[in-house]
């Protein structure tokens, strides 16, 4: 019959050998240890290419914008840039929203995440139905309600 140690001995015995073995070793030279500190800053972003449109353009898209599970943005034009601003979120930050095409935009910001691609969608009339987000979360509908 095989002898049993009753799991506390097992457990004690297990970290006073690895107490052992890690103070039995010698020490590592603080010379050889990699340095935190960064020599050179790292480089930034490339920034996307954005075009410029007329404020009158932008104006259109501006309103208020509703999607699933009560996600509401609100859509301004300030100094000739749209901005967007969503309620729900915490903290609200607004996010300015840069010209690829006339219906095409990108996220910008210095907290902005990166990729995130908007798209609106324009009658033939010209109003403005609402807009399509296409992030890491995959696509996200909000359409306009005034």
């Amino acid at each position: 019959m095989l002898p049993t140690f009753h799991p506390s001995i097992f457990l004690g015995a297990v970290i006073v050998v690895c107490a052992v073995w890690l103070f039995a070793r010698p020490p590592v030279p603080v010379s050889t240890l990699p340095t935190i500190a960064r020599s050179t800053p790292r480089p930034a972003l490339a920034q996307r290419a954005s075009i410029e449109l007329d404020t009158a353009i932008l104006e259109r898209y501006a309103g208020k914008y509703e999607g699933r599970g009560d996600f509401t943005v609100d859509l301004t034009v300030k100094d000739g840039k749209l901005i967007a601003q969503s309620a729900g979120t915490m903290p609200s930050i607004p996010f300015e929203l840069r010209a690829t095409s006339e219906t095409k935009f990108f996220v910008q910001g210095p907290s902005a995440p990166i990729g995130v691609d908007v798209e609106f969608d324009v009658a033939r009339d010209g109003t403005v139905r609402g807009f399509t987000v296409s992030s890491d979360y995959g696509l996200i509908e909000v359409k306009r309600v005034r």
